[in-house]
């Protein structure tokens, strides 16, 4: 099953928008196939405990799949890359159909790294923006 689920993916890129487009299909073997072969992969979605290892993410994220589905776009990202590591630190804005405005915005970082079979995601951690005044496409400051 291992060599059925994995997927090449050649860039962090082309592993975000396929981690991205199974979320919105609320597919969890297209999500798992993101994910790298590593078992200390973690995932801990915004208000929920942290999930470690490959059993305990595809549940993660299959009760997700069982709750709203949501219109999710990451946005102003900042990217940090090097040859075997990507980390990229954005927003997610989530649309749900039905509601009239999109829910606050969550403050995501998605970690890939690059193996034999490309690049795969190996951390994603969410959690809610600290205030609502803070502004998706404010400027980058560095200090």
């Amino acid at each position: 099953m291992e060599a059925q689920r994995k997927a090449f993916f050649a860039t962090p890129h082309e592993a975000e928008t396929a981690f991205y487009e199974a979320r919105e299909r609320g597919d969890l073997e297209g999500m798992m196939a993101v994910w790298g072969d590593e078992d200390d992969i973690v995932c801990v979605l915004a208000g929920c405990a942290r999930a470690s290892g490959h059993e305990a993410v595809r549940e993660a994220w299959r009760r997700a799949f069982a709750g709203t589905r949501a219109t999710v776009r990451p946005l102003n990202a900042h990217i940090m890359q090097g040859a075997l590591q990507s980390i990229h630190s954005q927003h997610e804005q989530h649309t749900v159909a039905g509601e009239r405005q999109p829910r606050p915005p969550l403050i995501v970082t998605n970690v890939f790294v690059r193996g034999p079979l490309g690049w795969h995601i190996v951390l994603h951690h969410a959690s809610a923006a600290p205030s609502v005044t803070e502004t998706i496409d404010a400027p980058k400051v560095l200090h």
